[in-house]
C-alpha cells in the first residue's frame, strides 16, 4: 500500500513540475507574471496518544515554511510547499495517572513537501481588496523519525528497536512503520497587501495522516518474556517500551493492555509569513527594457475601505 502511495505521489509531482514548467515558460513572455515566492515561520503541534487534551499551542516547536504560488485565476492559486518542522510530547505533562504512570516522551524532525489549491474569498488582483480571507488544501508527503533519551542519557531513534513488537518472530503481523507517510494538508488563514508586490499572511494548517506512529505509539504492549527472548536489543527495547518504573515500582503491563490507540495522531502548524511577486524583480522589468517604455500599474491599495 505505501508503494502505491509513493507511486501516486511521484506522478503527481511530476505532474505539478510539468504545469510549474508550462507556467514557467509563459512566464518569459508575460508582462504581469503570476509567480509568488513565500516564506514564514511559526509553530508545529502534534496530538496523538501522548496527549490527554488537543491544545492550539502546547508542547509546541519551531517551524519553517519555503514555497511557490502560481495565479490560475485572480482567485485560485496553485501553491507548492516545502517545511521543516519539530513535534514533541511527554507523559509527564499530562493529568490522567495512567499516561503519567506510562512516562512515555517522544521528539521528531520532520520535512514535508505538498502541493495543492487555495481560493481567495476576495479579488485582491484587480485592486479592489488589501485583504482577504483564504482557504486551501492539498496532497503530499513527510519523513519523520521518532527518538528519545534512555535512562542514561543516549538518543535511541524509537522505531529501530520496535518498542511494540514490531519485527520480532512471535509477532508477524506487525511491521515496523514507514518513516516516509502521505498527508493532506487542509487550512486557511488571511493575506494582506503591504505594497503592490508583498503580502504578509498568517496561516494555520491541519494534517491528515496516514500512520499512527508519529509518536511510536499505537498499539499493544508486547509480552515481556517475548521481547526478552528475541529483541536484538532486549533490555533498551523493555526499558523504552515502558518507562513507568522510572518514576514508581509499577511492573511492567500485561500481556494487551493498551499502550495507546487512545486516539489518531494528527499534527499542525501556525505561522506568519510575507510572499513576493517575482514579475517585478525579474520578467517584468526585462520585458519593459526590452520594449523600452515603462508601464504603469494600478494601485491595490487604492479602497482600503471597500473590504470593510
Amino acid at each position: 500500500m505505501s508503494y502505491i502511495r509513493f507511486i501516486f505521489f511521484m506522478s503527481l509531482i511530476r505532474s505539478f513540475f510539468f504545469v510549474l514548467l508550462i507556467g514557467v515558460s509563459t512566464l518569459l513572455k508575460a508582462q504581469d507574471a503570476p509567480l509568488r515566492f513565500k516564506a514564514a515561520m511559526g509553530l508545529a503541534t502534534y496530538y496523538g496518544d501522548l496527549k490527554e487534551k488537543a491544545k492550539l499551542i502546547d508542547q509546541s516547536s519551531l517551524a519553517l515554511n519555503l514555497g511557490l504560488t502560481y495565479d490560475i485565476t485572480e482567485q485560485i492559486l496553485g501553491t507548492f510547499d516545502f517545511s521543516i518542522l519539530s513535534l514533541k510530547a511527554n507523559d509527564k505533562f499530562n493529568t490522567r495517572i495512567d499516561y503519567i504512570n506510562r512516562n512515555l516522551n517522544f521528539k521528531t524532525t520532520l520535512w514535508e513537501a505538498n502541493f495543492g489549491v487555495e481560493y481567495d474569498f476576495l479579488n485582491m488582483t484587480n485592486g479592489d481588496y488589501i485583504l482577504t480571507p483564504y482557504l486551501h488544501m492539498g496532497v503530499g508527503l513527510f519523513h519523520f523519525n521518532p527518538w528519545t533519551y534512555d535512562r542514561n542519557g543516549n538518543k535511541v531513534f524509537l522505531r529501530q528497536i520496535g518498542t511494540e513488537g514490531q519485527g520480532l518472530p512471535s509477532y508477524p503481523e506487525l511491521k515496523p512503520y514507514n518513516l516516509l507517510q502521505m498527508q493532506i494538508p487542509i487550512g486557511g488563514g488571511i493575506k494582506f497587501a503591504i505594497s503592490e508586490d508583498v503580502n504578509a499572511f498568517f496561516d494555520i494548517t491541519f494534517r491528515k495522516i496516514f500512520t499512527d506512529y508519529i509518536d511510536d505509539v499505537g498499539n499493544t504492549y508486547p509480552d515481556r518474556d517475548i521481547v526478552l527472548a528475541e529483541s536484538p536489543n532486549p533490555i533498551q527495547t523493555i526499558g523504552l517500551t515502558y518507562r513507568g518504573d522510572e518514576i514508581s515500582s509499577a511492573p511492567y503491563p500485561g500481556v494487551n493492555i493498551k499502550r495507546g490507540g487512545y486516539s489518531k495522531d494528527i499534527y499542525y502548524t501556525l505561522g506568519l509569513g510575507v510572499s513576493f511577486r517575482l514579475n517585478d524583480i525579474t520578467f517584468t522589468r526585462k520585458a519593459k527594457r526590452f520594449n523600452g517604455k515603462v508601464s504603469s500599474t494600478r494601485s491595490r491599495l487604492r479602497s482600503p475601505g471597500s473590504v470593510l
